[in-house]
């Protein structure tokens, strides 16, 4: 392998096995593909569902899904140069043989993607830049999201979207939000996303919800739908790219911490941020801008529907959508 990594002609990059944490390793890819502009750049995500952060990336030559170390160390060794973005990625492929460059342990109070970038711009020699600072899902170009049309949405629609869940159900099935969810310290609870979709409802009717989750969180969208008229529900039908893609057209998204939260801050959308035990400078939006709100408190069960609903008021008013 190369010691040098502006010299490397292949480059392969292990991310990890959460939407989130790959949505934060893509400035710092942008940023290898930036200044390597005629390498092989290839990236491992660990499980399909994280993969799709990477599908269709003008930065990408080969994206791989792979787990354990015996299949990663076969595919590294035609590599110049190996960098792992993210620490929890060697559990995953524990036993690994292959030599690489791997990230520090992420510190509170910088935005993980700040440091996988500072990480990056290290292992190249260069500065970051404000135009490195930057989400890119897929090719970065939104697109149609055919879906959306069997909804009927109409020119005077107010497209709030709200994602219930998190990616833990694809691990452990529905059975997690029985036993596990009002323990969980990241998850807001259904009952006041509920609420909160009636309230916005009740402030203007031309308000419309828009509702993503898994496949295995369809219950749960049954549930607010029934509850909340005119529900647009999108669970178990989305792509990390169709969610970045009608993200251009909505007014406001509304979430706890999770890997969609992240993805719609690929976007220009408003956002107000649900945050309890994570730091929110370590996973809030990035970069920071004027239409994002955090709410943040000591649990998840303190954040109330009338705090919400003043920050949606607010980035709905400030911040109105062009149709």
């Amino acid at each position: 392998m190369s010691n040098n990594l502006i010299e490397s002609r292949k480059v392969l990059v292990l991310t990890s096995s959460s939407t989130g944490n790959n949505v934060f390793c893509t400035p710092a890819i942008r940023m290898l593909r930036k200044h390597m502009p005629h390498a092989v750049i290839d990236v491992v995500a660990l499980n399909k569902l994280s993969a799709e952060v990477f599908e269709g990336s003008l930065d990408i030559n080969t994206l791989y899904v792979l787990e354990g170390a015996r299949k990663f160390d076969k595919l590294a060794k035609s590599y110049d140069k190996v960098i792992c973005l993210n620490t929890n990625a060697l559990k995953r492929v524990k036993g690994t043989q292959t030599k690489m460059d791997v990230i520090p342990n992420y510190v509170n109070g910088i935005a993980r993607a700040e440091q996988q970038l500072t990480y990056m711009s290290g292992l190249l020699g260069v500065k970051v830049t404000d135009e490195d600072r930057k989400y890119v899902i897929g090719s970065g170009v939104p697109e149609h999201f055919s879906e959306m049309d069997k909804h009927h949405v109409q020119p005077d629609d107010i497209l709030v979207s709200i994602h219930l869940g998190c990616g833990t159900t694809l691990l452990h099935g529905w059975k997690f939000f029985y036993k596990g969810r009002a323990d969980d310290e990241r998850l807001w609870s259904i009952e006041r996303y509920i609420a909160l979709g009636q309230a916005l409802i009740q402030e203007n009717p031309n308000i419309r919800i828009i509702i993503t989750g898994t496949r295995n969180e369809s219950f749960l969208a049954k549930k607010f739908e029934k509850n909340v008229p005119g529900t647009i529900n999108l669970v178990g039908k989305t792509s990390a790219k169709n969610i970045f893609d009608f993200m251009q057209d909505v007014s406001l998204f509304v979430s706890h911490d999770c890997g969609v939260f992240h993805i719609a801050s690929a976007a220009d959308v408003p956002i107000v941020g649900l945050y309890g035990a994570t730091d929110p400078v370590l996973a809030g939006p990035f970069p920071a801008r004027a239409q994002h709100r955090i709410i943040e408190a000591p649990t998840m069960a303190d954040i109330s529907v009338s705090q919400v609903m003043e920050s949606a008021k607010l980035l709905l008013k400030s911040f109105p959508k062009n149709k």
